[in-house]
């Protein structure tokens, strides 16, 4: 049914404004409950809280606080492209140790750290990270560039005694190429 003036509303259709006319137009629009500042509010509020708990359970500390028991080493990344850094740090009771990176064993020669035989990866090119050193506070930390293609690899702690080598402890680095 077509009207003579279609700005006035038919007694058949219900009106869009509230009852009261007097009101301006902007008190009586009312948005969709999702639009009201509050709302919108609260879910942000709870965006922020559920990532920030999402990166807390997803990042351990770094670095890792001394520890003067069972010697530990460990790396602040498992997934490591060449050429960044490879940050590492090692625990345990006082006494010499020291660290390599892609060797399987290693052998002390003129009271030098040397590398014995490499991991598979690594093509022969392990090196020792840190020379024979006391662990200061229990816990020293370091860090180096990886120069190992794709692959699997350990950084290994090594306690040193005299011209003793004993592996105490070991951690998977990854290298994404």
């Amino acid at each position: 049914m077509l009207r003579d003036d279609p700005l006035q509303p038919g007694d058949d259709e219900p009106s869009e404004q509230p009852d009261d006319p007097d009101q301006p137009i902007w008190q009586r629009h009312r948005p969709p409950i999702w639009y009201q500042p509050r709302v919108l509010l609260a879910v942000l509020i709870v965006v922020v809280f559920v990532g920030a708990v999402a990166l807390a359970a997803r990042h351990g500390t770094w670095p890792p606080k001394a520890q003067c028991g069972t010697p530990k080493i460990t790396g602040s990344v498992g997934h490591v492209k060449k050429g960044n850094p490879v940050y590492w740090a090692a625990t345990g009771r006082t006494a010499e140790y020291a660290v390599t990176f892609g060797a399987t064993s290693a052998r002390v020669v003129g009271g030098t750290v040397q590398p014995v035989g490499s991991e598979s990866m690594a093509d022969g090119k392990a090196f020792v990270v840190r020379q024979p050193a006391t662990l200061s506070g229990c816990r020293y930390i370091g860090h180096f560039a990886m120069p190992f293609p794709t692959g699997e690899y350990h950084l290994r702690l090594f306690r040193i005694d005299g011209s003793t080598v004993t592996q105490v402890a070991s951690a998977r680095v990854d290298s994404d190429g």
